[in-house]
């Protein structure tokens, strides 16, 4: 596709997502499924043109970069197509590295997601007092062991805190096994400046999902982190990767599309098809009747349940 990185270096999420979907240079499918009806196709740039339309307040558009390697390893275990692929990802989503491991393979006490106490605080606590290079909060506090007992009790008190910390050990090594998976609001950070292997997965947030941290809502924390005298996450300490980091895993229910650099396609949810009123608020309607079979062939180990209040449940593959 003629420039395509200059694309991806100059355009905002949802130009680049409405350039993508009108070009003619692009295949576009859902899965193995090339787009023949003209019916089909008109519902769901519709619905697309409904999610980049800027009069939308409050409606983040984000995208994710990956190695389209990466993605097989994880879900492709049984499969034995690129299209296969993409069925899974849209019927599981995409979820944080740690749900890879046995939780006692996990090197640190932050062995499951819902995990607030004292063990993990303190985990946290000494992973700060370690960092070096450019680190997200004032490093002083950290290294002043006397602090810990204060630091920890301040945890326990409240787990919002927890994810606060977390978020920014995440974003100083996003290797790190802490709950999370990037996202970016920047086109030009998810490809990376190449388009060998890469994969971009185009995404949305809806008002009421707040699983999430980045910059903005590091200031909603300030206040109550500076009461109980704790060192305050600086806004952006890489301020050029715009992230987004979602706890846990990427609903496939959020999933748009996935851009798939190497072979010049754009593969679509085939759930933007399902007629749902309420979709931008609460996602697009997915079958997951196959679920529970599909993820004991991939490469995770455990996985989650989103319940009605935004809680998590934790279950084994």
């Amino acid at each position: 596709m003629q420039n395509l990185l200059e694309y991806y270096n100059n355009e905002t999420p949802g130009r680049l997502l409405s350039k993508l979907i009108n070009s003619q240079e692009l295949k576009t499918c859902f899965s193995e499924y090339e787009i023949l009806d003209e019916s089909d196709r008109a519902i769901i740039l519709e619905k697309i043109k409904s999610i980049i339309n800027e009069d939308i307040a409050d409606l983040p558009l984000l995208l994710r970069g990956m190695k389209k390697s990466t993605l097989k390893a994880k879900l492709a275990d049984k499969l034995n197509s690129n299209d296969s692929l993409y069925d899974g990802l849209f019927l599981v989503g995409e979820k944080a590295k740690n749900f890879l491991c046995k939780p006692d393979e996990i090197p640190h006490p932050l062995k499951h997601i819902n995990a607030t106490d004292v063990n993990v605080a303190s985990w946290i606590f000494d992973s700060y007092s370690e960092l070096g290079g450019n680190p997200p909060v004032d490093l002083k506090y950290f290294r002043e062991s006397a602090n810990k007992k204060a630091f920890c009790n301040a945890l326990t008190e409240n787990s919002l805190f927890f994810d606060y910390y977390l978020f920014g050990l995440h974003t100083e090594n996003s290797s790190r096994l802490v709950n999370f998976v990037s996202t970016t609001l920047s086109p030009a950070i998810a490809l990376n400046n190449t388009t060998k292997d890469n994969l971009v997965i185009f995404l949305w947030l809806p008002k009421n999902f707040t699983l999430y941290m980045n910059a903005g809502k590091l200031k909603t924390y300030e206040k109550a982190i500076i009461e109980k005298k704790l060192p305050v996450i600086k806004d952006s300490f890489f301020p050029h990767e715009k992230e987004f980091s979602i706890k846990g895993f990427i609903p496939p229910h959020y999933i748009l599309c996935v851009h798939d650099v190497g072979e010049n396609k754009l593969v679509l949810n085939p759930a933007l098809l399902v007629e749902k009123a309420d979709w931008i608020e609460d996602g697009l309607n997915v079958n997951q009747e196959r679920f529970q079979d599909f993820i004991k062939t991939t490469a995770y180990l455990r996985f989650l349940q989103l319940t009605n209040n935004l809680s998590f449940a934790e279950k084994k593959a």
